[in-house]
């Protein structure tokens, strides 16, 4: 592992130390933003058109077919359920940024939109095997026409060097419409360092970097665009454009925006499996905080009762 500090390419301001080295590359932590990242010089090159895993070659992809069907039907269904409901404006038009092989956007149409008036896909590098149907977009986010309520990025980010996630929260900023909600499912720093050490893989799936809340925060204000946490998940944030309110996530679940539940309740199947997704995370994330307030309550207990 190298043993030298070097400068953050993600926050461009703090001081990075050695963190971990997968499969030769070394990865650091950066004091100052908290990001996890890949050595600066692979970034460069990257920047410069080097890629690790080929640009979408054939292998990723094929490696990602079973993976990208089963979250399709599952987690990834569940996220663009938790954006609609979340969203604070009605949502006529939902982007999955990144769709990958289309598998979602086919999904989200069976489910709730059989005529193809409301869910797209947008993807710059589709595989062989993409499912071309109505709405799915091959290029970049800002060829794009009109303007988006809502929509997903998923499993894309952690992809990206700090430019080229730069561009594409340009892009995305330009076809959102005002109180646009966004939902980033992605592998933070806690979600590193606590559940999956192993998401850090820079050959077979190109995981380059664990954004922090605060290094996205900075990078998504410069488009508009005002970041915040999802309660419970360390892997994923949600950005809102140009937003006119700031309601809690309690008021998002149980008083969603009318038109929203009524796109969900489509299918009413779909619709529970977002609520209760949503409604689970944010009790998950009021016991650890009530976790934590014990711990800490026991911790000053036990530090009078020593100074007895």
């Amino acid at each position: 592992m190298s043993r030298s500090n070097v400068a953050c390419p993600v926050c461009e301001a703090g001081a990075s130390a050695p963190y971990a080295v997968v499969d030769g590359y070394p990865y650091y932590l950066c004091g100052g933003c908290g990001s996890i990242h890949i050595a600066p010089e692979v970034i460069a090159d990257m920047d410069a058109g080097v890629a690790l895993v080929g640009e979408y070659a054939s292998e990723y992809w094929e490696q990602e077919r079973a993976g990208a069907l089963e979250r399709a039907a599952g987690a990834s269904l569940c996220r663009a359920g938790e954006a609609i409901l979340y969203c604070r404006r009605p949502v006529h038009r939902f982007l999955d940024v990144g769709a990958g092989p289309g598998f979602l956007l086919c999904k989200l149409q069976e489910l709730l939109d059989t005529n193809g008036e409301v869910f797209h896909g947008v993807e710059k590098f589709p595989p062989p095997y993409a499912v071309h149907g109505t709405n799915f977009h091959v290029g970049s986010v800002d060829e794009l026409e009109g303007t988006f309520d809502a929509g997903v990025c998923i499993e894309v980010v952690e992809h990206l060097t700090p430019k080229m996630l730069d561009d594409l929260v340009s892009g995305i900023a330009r076809v959102s419409a005002p109180g646009s909600f966004w939902l980033f499912n992605t592998g933070m720093p806690e979600y590193v360092r606590n559940e999956d050490p192993a998401y850090l893989d820079p050959l077979r799936r190109g995981h380059i970097i664990s954004y922090s809340l605060r290094a996205v925060s900075a990078i998504f204000a410069r488009h508009g665009l005002r970041v915040g946490g999802l309660p419970g998940k360390s892997f994923a944030f949600c950005a809102e454009y140009q937003p006119s309110e700031s309601p809690t996530f309690d008021e998002r679940i149980y008083q969603p925006v009318a038109e929203n539940e009524d796109l969900l309740r489509r299918n009413e199947l779909f619709y529970y499996a977002a609520f209760e997704t949503a409604r689970s995370y944010l009790y998950f994330a009021e016991y650890q905080e009530r976790t934590r307030w014990a711990l800490s309550l026991q911790g000053a207990l036990q530090a009078a009762n020593l100074g007895c």
